[in-house]
Formats: C-alpha cells, structure tokens, sequence
C-alpha cells in the first residue's frame, strides 16, 4: 500500500530514487529561473578570474626575479606552487560560495518571500556558517586534488610503458576526462555544503549524509558535472573566438580589450554553470521537492 511521506511510519519509508525525473526538475528550476543563477554566479565567477589572473601576474614576477640560467631556489619554487595552489583554492571557494548561495535560494533559506527576486542577499547563510564551508571546500579541494594527483601518476605510468609519442596527441582530451571523472566522483559529497547551512551539522557528519544522499544519482550528477565544465568550456571559448570577429579590428590592440573578453567568457561560462548547483541543492533537502523529485513509498 502506498501513503505520502507525513503521514508515513519512518521505519518503513524506503527512498526510490528517480535520476531522471530529478535530471528534469533541475533543467525546469533552471530555465524558470535563469537571472536569479546568473545574478549569483556571475560575480563569483568573475572575482575566479581576477584571483588567477593576479595569481598569474605574481607568478611571472617571481620567475623575472630569477637570474637566468641559475638553479631556482626552493624558497622560489615553494612561493610559486603557494600562489598557484592558493589561487585555486580561492577559486575554489568562491565557487563553493556560489553553491551555498543557490542552496540558500532552492531551498528557501533565506526567509524570504520569492516575490522580492533574485536581487537580496543569497550569500547570508553562508557567511552565518563561514568555518564550516570552509572546512568544507578545503576537504573537497583537497580530495579532487588528490583525485589530479593519483590520475597523473597513473597517465605517467602509462606514458613509460606505452611510449609518450603515442599518448602526448591526446594529452588535452585525457585532462579534461581526468577532470570530468574525478570532479564527478568529488560531486557525492558536494552536497554537504547545502546540508550545513539548514542547521548545525558537523562537517563529517554532513559529508556522510552527502554521501548517503547521493546513492543512486551518480550517473545524473556525472551528467551535470559533464555538462558545467564542457558546456562552460564551449561557451567560453565560443565567446572568446567569436568576439574578435564582431569587434572592429582597431579595439583589439587596445590595453583593455583582453580584459573585456576575457570578462565576457566568464560571464558566458557562468550561464551554464548552475545546473550543476542546482542538482546538488535538490539533494539535500528532497522532502520540500516530494512531489517533482523523489517519492517515498511503504513496503508491506
């Protein structure tokens, strides 16, 4: 016999997971509500690029400062792997920022009434819960770092055994596989930053729940990991190639026109990117999506 969710025994309730019809509702909230993603990634997005475009600045001081043909010393090599890992890190962050702002606003968080649009703070709770997203996006940076690390010993293995002039052709296709399959896996306990700003959650025990959640919507969050990061590639380098023939020839010579496009790739990459956010915003809370997302039955 089948009964709704309130009015079910707990014991006796069993989650049936519905990849597809959660891969439906994401896309609807979505295009329903593009401005009010935009409006949130956008600013994230862009203040991405300007950490690793100073990142990338700071790097090339260091190496100038360098005497050339002199063994760079560890305390150089040490400084630019910190402002590199560092930037990434504040990436990183900023993109979980993002996520818990979109989780704030999927998961009316934030007490507000939806009639005042996407123009209020979605960024409250996270600040509310600093330390733990945080802890959170260091965890998980972590392990998809870990993740770059063990597929790149595992490709330069492969690279001896096979021979590099067979491989090296497909080296950029074989990082974005790498990138995709291991930001996929990383995506099971991404949930976690939309469970700790309901309440307070510890960071393990939040994870664990991601995890849990997570079972059997692998392959729909794979999908949406695949669609943000080729999709958001496409879109920017659509932008950044198709610019230069919509632009008069003269404005490309000019100081700040690699900036401009640099922005607007960005802002092209940010369009897609929610999909992704979305997905693992339903998953933390399904109870408030019972009757669009996932059904809860009785087994007698």
């Amino acid at each position: 016999m089948d009964t709704s969710y309130p009015y079910a025994p707990p014991v006796e309730l069993e989650r049936i997971a519905q990849p597809g019809q959660f891969l439906r509702s994401v896309h609807s909230i979505y295009r329903a509500e593009f401005r009010r993603w935009f409006g949130i990634m956008a600013p994230t997005s862009l203040l991405a690029g300007v950490v690793l475009v100073l990142a990338d600045q700071c790097m090339k001081a260091i190496n100038v400062g360098l005497h050339r043909g002199e063994i760079p010393r560890f305390s150089d090599i040490a400084a630019i792997a910190s402002v590199r890992i560092g930037s990434f890190f504040l990436s990183w962050l900023l993109g979980c920022f993002a996520l818990a702002a979109i989780a704030t606003v999927v998961n009316d968080l934030d007490g507000t009434d939806d009639t005042e649009g996407w123009q209020h703070d979605s960024y409250q709770r996270a600040r509310e819960h600093f330390g733990t997203l945080v802890a959170l996006s260091l965890i998980t940076f972590c392990a998809f770092g870990c993740g770059i690390f063990g597929m790149g010993f595992v490709e330069t293995v492969g690279l001896r055994l096979i021979g590099r002039s067979h491989i090296t052709r497909y080296s950029y296709a074989a990082g974005v596989i790498d990138y995709v399959v291991i930001a996929g896996v990383c995506s099971w306990i991404g949930v976690a930053i939309p469970i700790v700003l309901k309440g307070n959650v510890r960071v393990w025990a939040a994870i664990r729940e991601s995890v849990e959640l997570s079972n059997g919507y692998e392959v729909a969050l794979f999908l949406l990991v695949v669609e943000s990061v080729v999709g958001g590639m496409i879109a920017w380098y659509v932008v950044i190639r198709g610019l230069p023939i919509l632009l008069p020839e003269h404005i490309q010579f000019a100081w700040w026109y690699s900036w401009v496009v640099n922005a607007a790739g960005l802002l092209a990459s940010a369009a897609v990117d929610p999909p992704l956010f979305l997905g693992l915003s339903l998953l933390a809370d399904p109870e408030r999506f019972n009757g669009s997302l996932l059904r809860r039955e009785v087994t007698t």
